[in-house]
């Protein structure tokens, strides 16, 4: 770490009356944090700079730091050294590139691991903090296709299908990238510790809140934001209404930003954000093929090669009652049976529930009068 760079950065976010749009925009206007912090007050006015900015800047460049200050810069760049962190700066070469182009990039980011992750094409998986098992599989099942297509997994290490997307990306081998609330010394929840250090073995850490900073409730909205902006696109998974998933996917869709969503069946309470989304014009995703096939020619990675299209009767769910019969039988059994992925049979029984050809009961599915004399195959 580049302890001066790291310090003057710290000062800069200390001051009072220096707010993250006016820094944003200095930043850029000045090239770097030393040549902002040295700059002439009739320069900085020329640039934008609002009175108390400059004066805050003045008091900085004489002391060192600002008598107002909420904050211990020493404290702060202590806890950066012990982490091992970097400080990246906007409009500097290893800033992320997409999050720049966004309407509200921070700053600052703060962050330790790998940090050349924060380039690299990723795809953010999001949904319910209290996910259900099925969700959960989900989460993990597809951000392991995701880093195999050739993606960094990047999520909020929540509870729930955020660390099941993470633990799915490191299981296949991948890096996944985690976007905190918190400063970058810290982990929350607590029990995510060895998630996050099992994260910067080929992923990172990155936040723009700076050291010390507590998980206060307002930092988790504004992390969204970032999830959003370092991806591609973002993949909700599970989500009840109203959920800070979709808080995620409207910052997606106003950063321009693809989003895309699971078909969960009408019943299922915890998914009903996901049905939102579809309506609203989401992309509905059974496999990552149909993550990677809308996201163009923004991502040229490794694409899994798809099944054969499938017969009109298969197109429309009707293969899944015949691996129903008339017994009750679990999602589980059903992936299983069918050897297809779990986004896929969800969208099957969504539709069959949908067409009242299937019932749900204590978790378990079962084919209704009509289901069973539908017409299906095997598929």
């Amino acid at each position: 770490m580049d302890t001066d760079h790291a310090r003057l950065c710290l000062l800069l976010h200390s001051l009072p009356r220096l707010k993250n749009r006016q820094l944003r925009h200095l930043l850029v206007h000045f090239n770097t944090p030393a040549a902002l912090l040295q700059a002439a007050p009739e320069d900085l006015l020329a640039a934008g700079a609002t009175a108390a900015a400059v004066q805050d800047l003045a008091l900085a460049r004489r002391l060192g730091r600002h008598p107002q200050a909420a904050v211990d810069i020493t404290a702060q760049l202590d806890q950066l050294r012990a982490a091992g962190a970097q400080v990246l700066v906007l409009g500097q070469p290893d800033y992320p590139p997409l999050l720049a182009m966004t309407s509200d990039p921070p700053p600052f980011l703060y962050a330790r691991g790998h940090v050349a992750a924060l380039c690299a094409p990723q795809l953010a998986v999001v949904g319910s903090r209290k996910a259900s098992a099925i969700g959960l599989r989900a989460a993990t099942e597809l951000a392991a296709a995701a880093v195999d297509a050739g993606l960094v997994v990047t999520s909020g290490l929540a509870l729930g299908i955020d660390a099941a997307a993470h633990r799915g990306a490191l299981l296949a081998g991948g890096a996944s990238v985690a976007v905190m609330a918190t400063g970058v010394e810290s982990v929350y929840p607590r029990r995510h510790a060895a998630l996050a250090t099992e994260l910067l073995d080929a992923g990172c850490l990155v936040t723009e809140f700076p050291p010390l900073t507590p998980p206060l409730p307002g930092h988790f909205p504004a992390r969204n934001r970032i999830i959003s902006g370092l991806s591609l696109g973002v993949l909700v998974v599970e989500a009840a209404l109203p959920s800070g998933s979709l808080i995620t996917a409207g910052t997606a869709l106003e950063q321009g930003r693809e989003v895309f969503a699971l078909p969960w069946f009408p019943g299922h309470v915890g998914g009903r954000g996901c049905l939102q989304l579809l309506r609203d014009g989401a992309v509905l995703v059974e496999a990552i093929e149909d993550v990677l096939d809308n996201l163009g020619p923004l991502f040229n990675g490794r694409r899994p090669q798809r099944a054969p299209a499938p017969s009109a009767e298969t197109a429309q769910a009707h293969w899944l009652l015949a691996l129903m019969g008339g017994t009750a039988v679990d999602v589980d059994a059903l992936v299983a049976a069918s050897g297809r992925p779990l986004p896929e049979v969800l969208s099957a029984l969504s539709l069959l529930e949908a067409r009242g050809l299937v019932l749900r009961e204590a978790g378990r599915y079962l084919c209704t009068e009509a289901g069973l004399a539908t017409p299906r195959e095997s598929g």
